[in-house]
């Protein structure tokens, strides 16, 4: 095997292993998880057309989110041509140059998450299922299980800092990390 079918090979290689963080970042970036489905596609493309332009040896997943960040900002610029959307430079360049500082802690957080997602109530399981996975509004549920939407919404934001808590906790007991 020469030497541009290695490259050939480890670039193939790495763009396969990124593909689900590479999403996380692009959906983290753009709040929308259709529209990180369509751009991780876009961002593939360009990363296939400048493949000739990796190292190998060099990181993969930095030159990636290089170019998704700049996918997404374009992204971006063609929606704010609605009113509706508005976002600053500044702080989209701050943002995506954290979240890609701690991207290597998804796999962990998403454990630790799973952890404490077990240990919920059935109905704390039904109520966040409900509005995050369904994607289902709050006044249907209210509705469903006779209950208020403030109630809802309270339950929520309890649940919320509780998940975080315990996250927090389970990656910062010794042994993991």
């Amino acid at each position: 095997m020469d030497s541009s079918e290695e490259n050939l090979d480890e670039f193939v290689s790495e763009l396969t292993r990124c593909q689900m963080d590479l999403f996380y970042f692009i959906r983290a970036l753009t709040g929308d998880m259709h529209a990180a489905y369509d751009i991780r596609q876009a961002v593939n493309m360009v990363l296939w057309k400048k493949r000739e332009k990796f190292r190998p040896g060099s990181s993969f997943k930095n030159w990636s989110f290089q170019i998704a960040q700049l996918e997404v900002k374009s992204h971006l610029r063609k929606q704010r041509k609605s009113p509706l959307v508005n976002f600053d430079d500044k702080l989209f360049d701050l943002f995506a140059t954290e979240f890609a500082e701690t991207v290597d802690e998804l796999p962990e957080r998403r454990a630790a998450l799973s952890n404490c997602l077990a240990k919920l109530t059935p109905k704390d399981t039904v109520l966040l299922r409900h509005r995050y996975w369904s994607g289902g509004s709050l006044e249907t549920l209210a509705n469903d299980t006779h209950r208020s939407v403030g109630t809802l919404k309270a339950r929520l934001h309890q649940l919320r800092a509780g998940l975080r808590r315990c996250i927090e906790g389970q990656l910062h007991q010794p042994g993991s990390s």
